[in-house]
């Protein structure tokens, strides 16, 4: 059995390494296209969703123009109000060949929008329809593995695209009366550091490895978010329907305990992902709560709480941290796909099943 999944998730800090180090080329790509543009959308599926989801701290700490992650099939059906000159719309997909983001871009451009593709596929019909482009440059050691370094590049390209906008001139003010000089670099520097962090955090393999067997065929999985998290938790719930063929639920922290949490049962685990104060507070106090309940419970950042099965994160801007937080839990998809008998890199249940065929005739 091939390990081109695990080749790729450990892979990641050298693919970002070098993705950060073409902060020129970006801020170049950048300066030839955000012109004066007053709104931002970013749009996507799967993954090429979930990143744009995870970067909106990114944008509303460093820029000052309003900022929307937006379903690409929503942009094409209901083009929403503003989508003129005036606005930048960053489309994204990995194969380039997604057909609702082109059809995204193309109603911007319609509408005199400028449009931004983020893609690792060169000469793909987005960056025909595309104003610039930023190729994400990745190496996939395998044709259909389930994206983990493509879905941090993605995560790290827009948290760039966010702090390049900062030296040119896009300024937000932090703190009363304090504004922030136009100088990016601070900010990559942070960046540069939350790649440290997440090499850190590629050492949690052998606990999840060790820890994952006794919940290997539980039928459902939750994963729990606050503020850009909750695009990570719905970034580890399709890994696992795609990795391990297990029911992945994601919702933000606080509405789980509003709807899924009077059914949740003791075979259904459930990940609690912690970034900052307010997460941190909710989801030890979550924890706590669901263990009392016999429910067993994973914590991705945050402090230690008894009885949890706590995976750190290191100390990171909470703006950055969708960029650490997802690699526990590609992780966890990975090695609960090889408890449960299954290739995660080949993912024969995906590839071999009627779905897969059929859903590909009406793509």
């Amino acid at each position: 059995m091939s390990e081109a999944m695990r080749e790729e998730i450990l892979s990641q800090p050298a693919a970002l390494r070098s993705l950060l180090a073409r902060a020129d080329e970006i801020t170049a790509s950048m300066a030839r296209i955000a012109g004066d543009a007053k709104r931002i959308w970013a749009v996507g599926h799967g993954d090429s969703y979930f990143a744009p989801l995870a970067a909106a701290d990114a944008f509303r700490r460093w820029t000052t123009a309003p900022y929307a992650p937006l379903l690409a099939q929503e942009m094409a059906a209901y083009p929403p109000p503003g989508l003129d000159k005036h606005a930048l719309v960053i489309a994204l997909s990995m194969s380039g060949g997604t057909n609702r983001s082109i059809a995204a871009a193309q109603a911007a451009h319609a509408r005199g929008a400028r449009v931004l593709a983020i893609t690792n596929t060169p000469g793909s019909p987005l960056t025909r329809a595309a104003d610039e482009v930023i190729l994400l440059q990745i190496a996939e050691p395998a044709a259909f593995l389930a994206g983990t370094v493509t879905y941090t590049a993605s995560v790290l390209a827009l948290m760039m695209v966010a702090v390049v906008l900062t030296g040119l001139g896009a300024v937000r003010v932090s703190g009363p009366g304090a504004a922030r000089l136009h100088d990016a670099a601070p900010a990559m520097v942070d960046l540069a550091r939350t790649v440290d962090a997440l090499e850190v955090t590629l050492a949690h393999e052998p606990t999840i490895r060790t820890s994952v067997p006794g919940h290997a065929h539980a039928p459902i999985w939750y994963f729990l978010g606050m503020g850009c998290q909750e695009a990570t938790a719905r970034y580890a719930a399709a890994k696992m329907v795609e990795v391990a063929d297990i029911v992945g639920i994601a919702h933000e922290t606080e509405e789980f305990f509003h709807e899924h949490h009077w059914v949740v049962r003791g075979e259904h685990p459930v990940v609690l992902i912690a970034h900052d104060a307010p997460s941190r507070q909710r989801a030890e106090a979550g924890a706590a709560y669901l263990r009392e309940l016999e429910i067993p419970v994973w914590l991705v950042g945050g402090t230690p709480v008894e009885s949890v099965q706590h995976l750190p994160i290191g100390s990171v801007e909470p703006w950055a941290s969708s960029l650490v937080a997802a690699v526990p839990l590609q992780w966890l998809a990975y090695w609960t796909s090889r408890a449960r008998g299954l290739d995660p890199d080949r993912r024969s249940h995906l590839r071999d099943s009627p779905r897969c065929i059929v859903s590909r005739k009406y793509r």
